[in-house]
This record gives structure tokens, sequence and C-alpha cells, in this order.
């Protein structure tokens, strides 16, 4: 499952990308946008995020439980939650150091508890 999982985050990750560039390049800022943007945003970059953590995943972690896949999607997810979690922030202007630090945390918690999950 590794090389088709990889090879479509790759296509994914390409057309989420272009279709961001198009909706930020030809759009206009509005109600329905700014949703649109996020979701694109999130998928762009979980698709672009799920290769490394296979790589990661692979050179780093133990595959003794088989979860090698759903373990890079999921960190992928998270990674790319942080970063449109932050954008959302940014949009509404309330985004510092201490809010980005508290949601690194938490999600890092989170990681850390599905980790050691048995």
């Amino acid at each position: 499952m590794g090389k088709g999982a990889i090879l479509g985050s790759i296509f994914v990750a390409v057309l989420s990308w272009v279709g961001l560039g198009v909706l930020v390049s030809y759009t206009s800022p509005g109600a329905l946008t700014r949703p649109a943007f996020l979701l694109l945003l999130f998928v762009a970059l979980m698709a672009t995020f799920v290769p490394i953590a296979f790589y990661l995943n692979h050179r780093v972690a133990s595959s003794e439980s088989g979860q090698g896949s759903v373990r890079a999607i999921r960190q992928s997810g998270l990674a790319a939650l942080f970063f449109v979690l932050c954008a959302w922030l940014r949009m509404i202007r309330s985004l510092n150091w201490a809010i980005a630090l508290l949601l690194l945390g938490v999600l890092g918690s989170v990681e850390v508890l599905m980790l050691t999950r048995r």
C-alpha cells in the first residue's frame, strides 16, 4: 500500500496546489472563498506531508504493528491541521506565539496518545 498511497498523495497534492493557486489568483475574498481556501490548504498540505511521513516512519519508527500507512496518514493530517488552524487564526488576527505553541503541544499530545495506545 505504501507506493500506491505515495503516488496517489503526490497526484492529489499537485491537483490541490493548482486549485489553491487558481482560487487565490482568480477569486476575490468573500464568505465562501475562505472556507474553500482552508479546505484546499488542508488537502494540499496533508497530501504533501504523506510522502515525507512515509519516509520518516520507514527510516525511524518500528513497524512491528503493520500500521505504518495509517500512522503516516494520521501524522500528515495532524501536521496539516496545525498549519490550517494557524492560517485560520491568522485570518481572524488571533495568532500569537503562545497560541501556536499551545496548539502544537495539544496536537503533539494527541499524537503521543495515539502512538502509546494499544
